[in-house]
């Protein structure tokens, strides 16, 4: 059996660890999976949209939707697949959406 890939803090929190400590109330916890996935995600969504700037506000985007929706989040799934899909959708659903 495989085990599973892990991301964790320097003091071992994985992200599940995160957001269970974030919804518990530790106000430092949401800032490291901030810090943890900001790069990536822009990076992420820059790739899909090829618009810098509004990749960055989707990435906010991103975050808020994690943060109103964390309690949701499923614990046995990757939190990583969980917010990878959050972000596929809302870059698919800007490069659909009718340009004004």
């Amino acid at each position: 059996m495989t085990a599973l890939a892990v991301e964790r803090t320097p003091d071992g929190l994985d992200d599940g660890h995160l957001a269970q400590r974030h919804l518990a109330g530790d106000p430092q916890a949401f800032g490291a999976l901030v810090d943890r996935y900001q790069t990536r995600l822009l990076n992420f969504i820059d790739r899909t949209i090829g618009n810098r700037e509004r990749a960055e506000d989707l990435v906010q985007e991103v975050f808020i939707r994690v943060f109103r929706r964390l309690r949701r989040f499923d614990r046995t799934q990757r939190f990583s697949s969980w917010i990878y899909t959050i972000a596929s959708n809302l870059a698919k659903n800007e490069i659909t959406a009718p340009k004004s």
